[in-house]
């Protein structure tokens, strides 16, 4: 029930984040100077450049998956890259459409991979909470370097330098929070025995509390030692931050292609400023408290017209089609699997039945 309401109250987050740009593109931009823009452009080109942007973001979520499927085999779980790259469409959807709840996707596949992972519940968990990890630090690394840049070749404005700061300082303290808790069994016990006090007003039955407690102290034992593991050997984490940058620079590639579909050929010449722009989108989102909708929008519009100089009209325009592509179409893609998956297990569940009467008979 919880859920439900958590999902309706983010769709209509959603649905208001967006009438809200929309009406900011309105009022402020200006729908006319956007049309304008589309006039000018050559239709074959931009359907060209604009189509390797939906290339870019599928090899991005290829990369990401390939990230969290290399640290699954180092922590020797079973899982085939084609499930790996499923799951975490559907994760990633979750976080999507659920973005004040930033841990819903690692529980979404959490849920999804006990069937093929069975009771190595603990390792599981190490394998999302350092494929996050490793996601948010990619994205802090390039933050900061490209912001020391921007600040050291560019008169950039102070309120500019504190939104920067701000948003780096977000962003470490939740890598320093999941590795505290990481590396800290006592504060993570401390978790776990807090979950199951909140637990107990629900579940009456002692016995069942008992073994609850018990398996999730071994499912926290083993996956406090997968994370040790992890730390006595960190070239294992070589090849996932790889794919993770590789994501991380497939999916800032679609920054750049929508502009140059839009005919700003010198937007290559900017890359450091769009950096710090899609370091900053993907910052707010993978913070605990993320963005909704509406505002990554505004935010993005907002930085364009600073640290690009062009007219509000393009960055408008530009940043309604980025969003098509790293926004709606990942949700798109994580719903039709979300479909493809529930339908067949479905027909998983029915044939199961079937053989089981027909051995019964």
């Amino acid at each position: 029930m919880n859920l439900q309401m958590s999902f309706k109250a983010s769709v209509a987050f959603m649905l208001a984040g967006l009438l809200g740009f929309i009406l900011y593109l309105y009022f402020f931009v200006g729908f006319n100077s956007m049309y304008e823009i589309l006039e000018k452009i050559n239709p074959f080109e931009y359907s060209f450049y604009y189509s390797l942007t939906i290339a870019a973001i599928l090899v991005s979520m290829i990369f990401y998956s390939m990230t969290w499927y290399e640290l699954l085999k180092v922590l020797s779980l079973n899982l085939s890259l084609r499930k790996a790259f499923l799951y975490s469409c559907v994760g990633n959807f979750v976080d999507l459409v659920l973005p004040l709840e930033t841990v819903s996707g690692e529980l979404t596949r959490l849920y999804l991979i006990q069937q093929d992972v069975k009771n190595d519940v603990g390792r599981a968990v190490a394998s999302l909470v350092y494929h996050r990890i490793i996601s948010i630090s990619t994205t802090l690394i390039a933050l900061i370097a490209s912001s020391l840049y921007l600040i050291i070749a560019y008169n950039v404005r102070m309120d500019i330098i504190l939104f920067l700061s701000t948003v780096a300082i977000c962003t470490a303290a939740t890598i320093i929070l999941l590795l505290y808790l990481s590396l800290n069994e006592r504060a993570a016990e401390r978790i776990v025995n807090l979950l199951i006090r909140i637990v107990s007003f629900f579940i009456k039955n002692e016995e069942e509390l008992a073994s609850l407690k018990e398996k999730a102290i071994s499912d926290l034992s083993v996956f406090h030692r997968a994370v040790v593991s992890f730390g006595r050997n960190p070239r294992i984490l070589a090849k996932p931050f790889l794919y993770s940058y590789l994501s991380w620079f497939s999916q800032l590639a679609v920054y750049l292609l929508v502009f140059y579909a839009l005919g700003i050929p010198w937007i290559f010449y900017c890359v450091p400023q769009m950096m710090v722009v899609f370091s900053i989108t993907l910052a707010v989102q993978t913070i605990p408290i993320g963005f909704p909708v509406g505002l990554v929008e505004l935010v993005m519009t907002y930085l364009y017209n600073i640290l690009l100089g062009t007219s509000p009209a393009m960055n408008g325009l530009a940043t309604s089609l980025i969003r098509i592509v790293t926004f709606w179409l990942q949700i798109l893609v994580g719903f039709l699997i979300i479909q493809w998956l529930g339908i067949r297990r479905i027909l998983q569940t029915e044939s199961f039945r079937e053989k089981q009467n027909l051995v019964s008979e």
